[in-house]
């Protein structure tokens, strides 16, 4: 049976959102709740389910991630990220 690594929280303590986008072509639409809602739009791509992985120090299973590090939960399939912080506020990145 393979060994699984825990989150690692010391490998993203200095990670922002901008981690998971990859400059170049596409359109991201971003999408922050919180006490209000606020929509954008940006150039870029996100990063593959495994560059992700890879980042936060977990398994991606069936192209999917789902696990809590350093108190936030992140969802990420192909196509679109999730994540929700302590405070309650949540964050989505998915192609425009």
């Amino acid at each position: 049976m393979p060994c699984l690594n825990p989150p690692n929280p010391e490998k993203v303590k200095e990670m922002k959102e901008e981690s998971f986008i990859r400059e170049g072509k596409g359109k991201l639409k971003v999408t922050i709740e919180g006490e209000e809602t606020l929509e954008t739009t940006m150039s870029g791509s996100l990063k593959s389910v495994e560059e992700v992985a890879e980042m936060l120090g977990v398994e991606a299973k069936e192209g999917k991630i789902e696990t809590v590090v350093d108190g936030v939960k992140v969802k990420m399939e192909k196509g679109k990220l999730e994540l929700e912080f302590e405070s309650g506020e949540r964050m989505k990145i998915e192609k425009a």
